[in-house]
């Protein structure tokens, strides 16, 4: 039976939603996967989905149920590592094969990487840039990229009837401007306090980490926290812009932005400071070099937003099942034949 371990990641929910992702398509194609994780619920295993089982305490389950798994006989076991401090499990567990997949250009963790890439049989990453820098730093490893995508389960290309404006969107009449995902330090501040002298309403769905809500005084900007994929398809509708105001740095120049599918799925314009990976999206992805051209494309495409069909198409050409189909080709490889 080939088996696939998806090691716990770091307790980050963008880091945690690409491996979630793969686990599931991986499972749609017919192999066991075990999504791990270093909860503490009762029940140690539930299964998902059919072959798609999450993991509760991790240590543990490796300790006490992996080594009847590793020993019994036709199974041929994987690990997927997203984050490069778990080689001391790949010591302990001994699989038969390992893909490194790199997500993101976090210089705190490039330290463990070198002996990570040492175990792996493959590395997979996320974007251009990655792949340029890892090439270039094991040349002797082949290198993959399989990008993020869109999950055409959280229905954002379709048609919603509703029209029900949910009660935390602000009701001034004014053009309301998202932006989902963290507020954190890689927030282009200066940016955002510049677009917030136009009038619109910025809105901002996710959590704080590492940046303060509270810094901006403006009665036009209103953050509605944390909420689920799921709950997105309620309010990407309402939006007339989705923006990614990211600052051009060494960490988010990596960054394959999966907020920008989600954006484009939902048939919305999308406009983001000038990196790497949303420049190759350009038609979809419109791109600001500067903070009053990024505010300028702002405001026109409130006013002319263009073809929705377009973007719809785009993002289902790249959904997580297109990516799935791409991480199956490489691990068949590697399924063959044990270490």
């Amino acid at each position: 039976m080939n088996m696939i371990i998806f090691p716990p990641t770091i307790d980050w929910s963008w880091m945690r939603q690409r491996p979630q992702q793969l686990a599931k398509q991986l499972a749609k194609r017919g192999y066991t996967v075990f999504y791990c994780n270093q909860s503490t619920q009762k029940k140690p295993v539930e299964e998902m989905m059919p072959r798609l089982y999450v993991v509760h305490h991790f240590s543990k389950w490796v300790r006490e149920e992996y080594p009847r798994l590793k020993q019994t006989e036709g199974n041929v076991i994987g690990l997927w590592c997203t984050w490069p401090k778990l080689t001391p499990y790949i010591k302990k567990m001994k699989p038969d094969w390992v893909i490194y997949d790199c997500v993101d250009e976090m210089e705190r963790w490039q330290r463990y990487e070198p002996e990570m890439v040492k175990r792996s049989n493959a590395i997979i990453c996320t974007s251009q840039p990655l792949f340029e820098r890892l090439r270039k730093d094991y040349p002797f490893k082949r290198i993959e990229i399989v990008r993020n995508g869109y999950d055409p389960d959280l229905s954002l290309h379709l048609e919603h009837a509703s029209s029900i404006l949910p009660r935390d969107l602000p009701k001034n009449n004014r053009p309301l401007v998202g932006y989902v995902g963290a507020w954190a330090p890689w927030i282009d501040e200066e940016l955002v306090r510049r677009l917030l002298r136009e009038k619109i309403d910025l809105v901002v769905i996710g959590a704080e980490f590492g940046l303060n809500y509270c810094s901006y005084g403006k009665s036009n900007m209103h953050f509605l926290g944390h909420k689920t994929h799921e709950q997105l398809a309620n309010y990407l509708p309402f939006f007339h812009v989705c923006i990614i105001p990211f600052q051009k740095n060494k960490l988010t120049a990596a960054v394959n932005p999966v907020k920008a599918y989600e954006y484009l799925a939902a048939g919305k314009p999308v406009v983001s400071t000038d990196l790497p990976e949303c420049r190759q999206m350009y038609p979809y992805v419109e791109i600001g070099h500067s903070h009053d051209e990024f505010v300028s494309k702002v405001l026109h495409y409130i006013h002319h937003a263009g073809d929705a069909s377009d973007r719809i198409r785009y993002a289902l050409q790249h959904t997580w099942d297109h990516r799935g189909e791409q991480i199956e080709a490489i691990i068949k490889e590697f399924t063959h034949f044990k270490r």
